[in-house]
């Protein structure tokens, strides 16, 4: 099992909500829960299923519950990164910088808990239970600039067929299976389900831009299809901002401009391109299926000819060298390449 179960029948019945509510406020900073339905008397009394798993630097969990409204009790709250929200019954009440919404099964909720005011959990019926999937991503892990993702931020987006549903799908099945999985699957697994989270979102905007004026919306679509096109380049070590420009057919000075502009000046195309591939050999330096592998061997998996050029790329990034970081020595960042 490589996830965390709870269940409120574990709780004498009095008791239940209190535990779960401080639980849950512990869990997700700056929020905390109010009870939405009759707790006694009038209904069933709360009830929470949770099972969390941790995969990598995402985490996924499932949960159903009574009734609840979750609501910002801090002006810091949650600035972890992103969240997609899956509602599986019932309906998803969202005021996110004083939009309000509702989602329900169908659609996925997109957010960032730095302008999430309040949610409201809302089960189908007085005896039904609210169900919903929610996936954690640390801003930091997604590689789409956040000038595109702003689109996106706070957003009720459609999860019944394509891409959408491939997602939610897996994730369903990923929590289902999580007996059976080993602690060393959690990296893997995480490492594909934010393959389906990029294609995702590189689907939504794409189909976003389509509606943009139509400057805004060239530039918009050529920034995602160059991440699209440097994502899947990574271990060639002749991907260059040039090839990535004329493969486009821009200039790389233009490419420049806007994807600086996207990322809000904060990182260049050699920039990116070296800090995910940085990303991806830690991840398999920490991988024990591939401890047998010469580290030479992982950097030329990831596009560097020079071992000598990675080691030095690998000790600027986290402060100590590829062999140190395989052997625990503890790198100088738990997050992205400096």
């Amino acid at each position: 099992m490589i996830g965390d179960e709870f269940h409120s029948d574990t709780v004498p019945a009095a008791e239940r909500f209190a535990y779960w509510q401080d639980r849950m406020c512990r869990r997700m900073a700056g929020f905390c829960a109010e009870e939405a339905g009759p707790a006694d008397g009038g209904g069933p009394g709360f009830h929470a299923e949770e099972l969390e798993i941790g995969l990598g630097r995402l985490g996924l969990s499932s949960r159903r519950l009574s009734s609840v409204d979750v609501v910002r009790r801090s002006a810091d709250a949650d600035k972890g990164g992103y969240r997609f929200l899956v509602p599986l019954e019932g309906t998803l009440l969202t005021d996110w910088n004083g939009r309000l919404g509702a989602s329900r099964p169908g659609t996925l909720y997109f957010h960032d808990g730095t302008r999430l005011n309040a949610l409201g959990l809302r089960a189908p019926d007085v005896r039904g239970h609210f169900h919903v999937l929610t996936l954690a991503i640390p801003q930091d892990a997604l590689t789409l600039p956040p000038g595109s993702l702003r689109r996106l931020v706070g957003q009720e987006l459609p999860a019944g067929e394509g891409p959408g549903a491939l997602l939610t799908g897996v994730a369903s099945q990923v929590l289902g299976g999580a007996h059976a999985y080993r602690p060393t699957d959690t990296e893997r697994l995480g490492t594909a389900v934010l393959d389906l989270v990029h294609a995702y979102l590189a689907h939504q905007l794409e189909t976003r831009a389509g509606a943009a004026p139509e400057p805004e919306h060239r530039r918009h679509a050529l920034v995602v299809r160059a991440v699209d096109f440097m994502r899947h380049r990574l271990a060639d070590p002749e991907l260059t901002p040039q090839q990535v420009a004329d493969a486009h057919h821009v200039s790389v000075s233009y490419l420049h401009r806007i994807f600086r502009a996207h990322t809000g000046g904060r990182e260049t195309i050699a920039g990116w391109i070296r800090r995910r591939r940085l990303e991806h050999a830690r991840r398999d330096l920490a991988d024990p299926a591939l401890a047998a592998v010469p580290v030479h061997r992982i950097a030329a998996r990831w596009g560097y000819t020079h071992a000598a050029a990675f080691t030095r790329n690998f000790r600027a990034a986290y402060g100590v060298t590829p062999r140190e970081y395989r052997h625990g020595a503890p790198a100088a960042t738990d997050d992205d390449p400096r």
